[in-house]
């Protein structure tokens, strides 16, 4: 009898245990999964090995290879709204330094999604020769590719890309994104510089410098003609007529904290200049050497234009960037230049606050801001989180020079108003670190009045598009630059919806467009044009608005 009934009593713990087990796993979403296909743009064939990753880069990420047909399924994945991304190999078979794309899908619990497909742009690439004034090829010459774009409240050129002339002075570019405009530069191709030129005193004696030429034979890119590729094309024959000029000396001292020293030194072009455009950046060295302890210089072989002259110090033995730095800019006429001067400036502390304009929510946020700085030449950078509000600090300081302020985890229904810094407003403006007066620090300003725009992009039988551009655009702008960095994007899902962040309260124009979207003088002036054919909203405050999109070129 007490054997029956232990028995019993076991298997009611198992039904129960069971039981709590079956109510757990209802509880927990249930998983569904995602396929698709991917091809070469334009109609072009599948594209196998292509790695599509769910989540990339956070501890939900699931990843899966497209096969042979360019299909893929990736299974068990969490429901809720997700960033899909298909990263292609290149030409040599490096996974994932191919061409690249994303997309936003929402998956309901045990949805098995299907459709999700990616047309991936293939890259073009550009070849030709650098000639002298005799149609001589030049052997050991740098070729940049050179785009322009608006950033941080100024019209930049920027290097996207780079090669060098071989034996025969022919050149190529590889991996150049199509639709957009660049230009191609040749350049003399020179690292280390001797602090004391030995170049003659008299101008007389010298030999040419090399002049910076833009294709075809222009000086300046004002004169350079612009090359937009098409998908995968192999753009031949851009030949580059290399010019030169009278070569100019530059005569300076270098200083230390404590007068002059032996110190590490860098010259360049201000323009084009290193730093971020479209979705990646570009960095290079930039010619330099080391001065002896008198801090003297003599830097030759100058063509006439303006250069910046920066010095630095780094600790001996550490990491990171540099313990000091300091820049000027010196200005190359039709004559040497004597008398320069520019001298290490340490670190300095930069602090600032997080508020909001008007009383703080109740109960308070606990989401914290991103506040990350980049020089926007330079790969010196820095970074702090922030309570919501708070003060921050970065800490060990920053060096004097001009950063990107980019500001991370704004919560919903927060906004930044604006950005200041000293008494001066940055919200579009580089951050020069050291221009403020006193101990005054930065301020970020929080506004909790704006609203959002939901939209719906349908073609013109009705159905959802996905992985449309929605663009948000301000009404007013006082230029060109600050309407660039005002410009909101955002990418529909397989609905075709897609939902802005919150906004402050005003008036927008808001259309949906196939076309590429970047900050490029190009593609700006097309916007500007185009927003009177998008749909006018005007946003009030703790506002929603909907409006439905039919796509439209920008052309």
């Amino acid at each position: 009898m007490k054997l029956l009934t232990a028995l019993v009593l076991c298997a009611a713990a198992v039904a129960a245990q069971d039981k709590a087990q079956d109510k757990n796993q209802d509880a927990a979403p249930k998983l569904g999964s995602i396929a698709g296909a991917v091809t070469a743009g334009g109609g072009g064939p599948p594209m196998k090995d292509v790695e599509i990753y769910v989540n990339r880069n956070t501890p939900q990420a699931k990843m899966a290879v497209t096969d042979q047909q360019g299909r893929y399924v990736i299974r068990d994945v969490a429901p809720g709204q997700l960033r899909i991304s298909a990263n292609a190999p290149d030409a040599s078979g490096r996974a994932g330094f191919g061409p690249n794309a994303n997309r936003l899908v929402t998956l309901a619990p045990g949805q098995e999604l299907t459709g999700v497909d990616f047309r991936l742009v293939i890259q073009g690439r550009i070849s030709g020769k650098v000639v002298d004034q005799n149609n001589e090829p030049v052997v050991g010459i740098a070729v940049f590719l050179v785009a322009r774009e608006y950033s941080h409240g100024a019209l930049r050129a920027v290097f996207a890309g780079a090669g060098n002339t071989d034996d025969q002075g022919a050149y190529r570019l590889e991996r150049v994104p199509p639709g957009r405009a660049y230009t191609v530069l040749a350049t003399r191709a020179r690292r280390g510089l001797p602090a004391i030129s030995d170049s003659p005193l008299d101008p007389e004696l010298r030999l040419p410098a090399v002049v910076p030429t833009y294709y075809p034979n222009a000086r300046s890119i004002d004169g350079a003609e612009a090359l937009v590729l098409r998908p995968g094309e192999h753009r031949e024959g851009i030949d580059i007529h290399l010019t030169r000029s009278a070569a100019f000396c530059l005569d300076g001292v270098l200083e230390g904290t404590s007068g002059p020293a032996a110190l590490r030194f860098n010259i360049a072009e201000t323009q084009p200049a290193s730093g971020a455009s479209g979705e990646g950046a570009f960095y290079t060295a930039t010619p330099g050497g080391t001065s002896g302890p008198d801090g003297k210089v003599r830097i030759c072989d100058l063509h006439p234009g303006e250069y910046e002259l920066s010095v630095s110090e780094f600790t001996p033995g550490g990491m990171g960037g540099a313990a000091q730095f300091g820049a000027t800019i010196v200005t190359i006429g039709d004559r040497d230049v004597a008398g320069a001067r520019v001298g290490l400036r340490p670190r300095i502390p930069v602090s600032g606050e997080v508020v909001f304009d008007g009383p703080a929510p109740e109960p308070p946020l606990t989401a914290k801001l991103r506040l990350s700085v980049q020089a926007i030449t330079r790969t010196e950078r820095g970074s702090t989180q922030a309570d919501i509000p708070s003060e921050f600090t970065f800490e060990g300081g920053l060096l004097m020079d001009a950063y990107g302020l980019d500001i991370g985890g704004v919560p919903a229904g927060v906004y930044i108003k604006d950005v200041t810094y000293g008494d001066r407003g940055m919200m579009y403006q580089p951050l020069r670190v050291g221009s403020a007066m006193g101990n005054a620090g930065l301020r970020v300003i929080l506004g909790r009045d704006g609203g959002t725009i939901g939209t719906q992009v349908a073609d013109k039988d009705g159905n959802p598009v996905a992985d449309c551009t929605v663009v948000i655009l301000p009404a007013t702008s006082p230029n060109e630059a600050v309407f660039a960095a005002a410009v909101k994007t955002g990418k529909t899902n397989q609905a075709g919806a897609w939902s802005s962040p919150t906004l402050a309260p005003g008036k927008y124009f808001v259309l949906a467009t196939s076309g590429t979207v970047d900050r490029s003088p190009e593609t700006t002036g097309k916007l500007w044009k185009a927003r009177n054919r998008g749909e006018e909203v005007e946003i009030a405050p703790l506002g929603k608005v909907s409006v439905t999109l039919s796509p439209k070129s920008l052309d």
